[in-house]
């Protein structure tokens, strides 16, 4: 049968296709494949968190294909954004199958009553990237994958650690893994300087707070964060900032999951600092490389990164059409 006349033959998919899809992903970036097990529970939150729907069309046991949408609860008033994700296998190809497989999405977004679709896709995937653009997406903003080498910077990164644990000493400030503070309230002070944080990231689509149960879910219901790799600020009482890496259980590369202080400690190099603990535990644990992802209009931490040693990748652009 040939490639271009091949109909998808789409299911929906379960958590055991986390693996499948993983594989799929895995194709278009080996040289970071995504770790199967953190996409299942990634899957699972996401499932329990907000409303959502994954198809897949597998053949001869793997992926070829993959789209799947979502939507957090929207509030009244406000724009109501959804999330598409497309995969395709490259030998499976053709413009139609994917817009198919991007209509699928939207169709359930629109039936979900969502007003705009959002999709974000990495400059250097060109075809996918092109295929969305024709069917009338519109790019609204950039986030930057870089990539540090642990191996060239290594020196760099333990002789900066050991300048910045003198700064903080001078400041007042321990630094620490979340393992060993002993503080019982420390699960609910380091959610509260989070949610912090994040609401001061820049974004076009809204961000949910999580509340706190939840977001101890997300967390740490997650293998690939340990508390023995999630790096704490203290100041007093305070939990004042934290930068963890994603590390990989399967497969892949250590990939900073967050770093953030709260407002009132900025601009005294308390998230420099703890970046530099995160990376270098990776550098001594043997780590060839390590990952983030930031909005380009977030000056304060791409300067860390630049300082580090941290080379772009490829931007990650987002997208939106309205759904009419």
């Amino acid at each position: 049968m040939p490639e271009s006349t091949y109909q998808l033959e789409l299911r929906q998919a379960t958590l055991d296709d986390a693996e499948l899809v993983a594989d799929l992903e895995a194709l278009r970036d080996p040289a970071a494949p995504p770790d199967p097990v953190f996409v299942r529970h990634y899957w699972k939150m996401t499932d329990k968190l907000e409303r959502s729907m994954r198809r897949i069309a597998v053949r001869d046991g793997e992926a070829i294909a993959c789209a799947g949408a979502s939507h957090e609860s929207w509030k009244d008033g406000e724009k109501r954004y959804g999330m598409i994700r497309v995969l395709l296998r490259g030998d499976m190809w053709s413009d139609a199958r994917y817009g198919h497989l991007v209509r699928l999405a939207e169709d359930w977004l629109r039936h979900e009553g969502a007003e705009i679709s959002v999709a974000r896709v990495r400059k250097s995937f060109a075809r996918d990237l092109a295929a969305i653009e024709l069917l009338g997406y519109l790019e609204i903003r950039q986030m930057r994958i870089s990539e540090l080498d642990l191996v060239a910077h290594r020196e760099k990164i333990l002789g900066t650690r050991e300048l910045c644990r003198r700064q903080m000493r001078d400041q007042g400030v321990r630094m620490l893994v979340l393992s060993e503070d002993k503080d019982p309230e420390k699960y609910r002070k380091l959610h509260k300087t989070v949610v912090e944080s994040e609401q001061d990231i820049p974004t076009v689509v809204p961000r949910r707070a999580l509340d706190f149960e939840d977001w101890r879910s997300f967390w740490f219901g997650s293998p690939a964060i340990r508390e023995d790799k999630l790096w704490i600020a203290r100041e007093g009482d305070d939990i004042v900032g934290t930068s963890v890496l994603d590390t990989p259980v399967v497969r892949g590369i250590p990939f900073t999951a967050y770093t953030g202080t709260s407002r009132a400690v900025r601009g005294r190099g308390i998230a420099r600092a703890l970046k530099y603990e995160s990376l270098g535990q990776a550098v001594e644990e043997g780590y060839a490389r390590a990952r983030t992802n930031n909005d380009a209009d977030n000056p304060a931490i791409l300067r860390i990164n630049e300082e580090m040693g941290y080379r772009p990748i490829a931007p990650l652009i987002e997208l939106h059409r309205a759904l009419d």
